[in-house]
């Protein structure tokens, strides 16, 4: 009998005993077991395939309590705030996200996404158009009539909700557990852990210093607690000399800041690197305070500051300079 035919009743597929004066070896040769055994298995392996695609299915539980269902691991992704946007390019998505805020400046291809509108009146009709398959957002705004559209439209809505640094840690885990980008967002997160953790050392035994943060002059607003720039205060090294006042972002009359007498003043720069000089000017008439007499008045992004995005840290450590720049010498 012909060795190759003799073979071929035999043969399974396994090819590592198939003798080198018989090539090739065919994963099956017609007419013996093999193609029976193998063709069998190729069609419960397509089935199995498709199966399950077409039953994948993944419940989640935003930060604000809701419940939504994906159906496949999102390719289409729609940022609504800033925040979010940093966070989702931060773990690698660039190349899935279709669209942004009209405010996401950060990073540079951010600017090149389209835009949907502002994160607290976003446009409906765009964010239809770019066709996602998955919307995240913040809690902050009226965003619920958005979040109700979006859903009777069966577009997944995800919304974070961050108060604090380790907040935002915690949201950008979160973020990476809804995009199946797990690995990438517990990298960041250890990132940002180890940054703070390096901070800590540095102003770790030094004095608490008064601390006023100034939003806007005239008049007079700050942060006040519960807010970013009141977390990143106390973990530099500070006391906000507002932590008391009603309100997030309560007003002070000059009155209330020259009896809590400020030892260090933050402004924010809503546009980077500037100096807001004319407001360092305003400030120079108030002799009676112990930041402006010893030109303790210093200028912080505000993007840095008042954005729970991975850039966080960043802030955490340009406020600690402004509270102990001895530390950091």
């Amino acid at each position: 009998m012909d060795r190759r035919k003799e073979l071929g009743r035999i043969h399974t597929g396994d090819c590592r005993n198939w003798p080198a004066e018989i090539p090739p070896c065919p994963p099956l040769i017609k007419g013996g077991w093999g193609d029976l055994v193998g063709g069998f298995f190729f069609i419960l392996v397509f089935f199995l395939f498709f199966s399950v695609q077409n039953s994948f299915s993944a419940t989640f539980t935003d930060e604000v309590g809701r419940t939504l269902n994906l159906k496949a691991p999102p390719r289409r992704i729609v940022s609504v705030a800033p925040s979010v946007t940093e966070m989702l390019f931060a773990v690698g998505l660039e190349e899935k996200i279709v669209g942004v805020s009209t405010y996401c400046n950060y990073p540079p291809g951010a600017l090149k996404k389209e835009k949907i509108g502002g994160y607290i009146t976003p446009s409906l009709e765009k964010i239809i158009s770019l066709k996602p398959d998955l919307v995240i957002g913040t809690a902050d705004g009226e965003l619920q009539p958005f979040v109700n559209k979006m859903a009777g439209l069966g577009i997944p809505v995800f919304i974070i909700n961050p108060r604090s640094v380790s907040g935002t840690m915690v949201s950008i885990g979160n973020i990476g557990e809804i995009t199946f980008s797990q690995s990438a967002a517990k990298g960041l997160v250890n990132s940002m852990q180890e940054k703070v953790q390096a901070v800590k050392e540095k102003i770790k035994g030094r004095p608490r210093l008064r601390v006023l943060h100034v939003m806007a002059y005239d008049p007079l607003i700050t942060s006040g607690k519960g807010t970013f720039v009141d977390d990143l205060i106390r973990m530099a090294g500070g006391v906000n000399i507002a932590e008391t006042a009603k309100g997030g972002h309560p007003r002070l009359s000059m009155e209330e800041v020259i009896a809590q007498d400020p030892q260090v003043i933050i402004l924010s720069s809503m546009k980077s690197r500037d100096p807001l000089t004319e407001q360092k000017e305003w400030w120079a008439r108030w002799k009676e305070i112990s930041a402006v007499r010893s030109r303790r008045i210093l200028v912080i992004d505000a993007d840095l500051i008042h954005r729970p995005s991975p850039r966080i840290v960043e802030g955490l450590e340009e406020t600690a300079k402004a509270i102990h720049p001895e530390a950091f010498k």
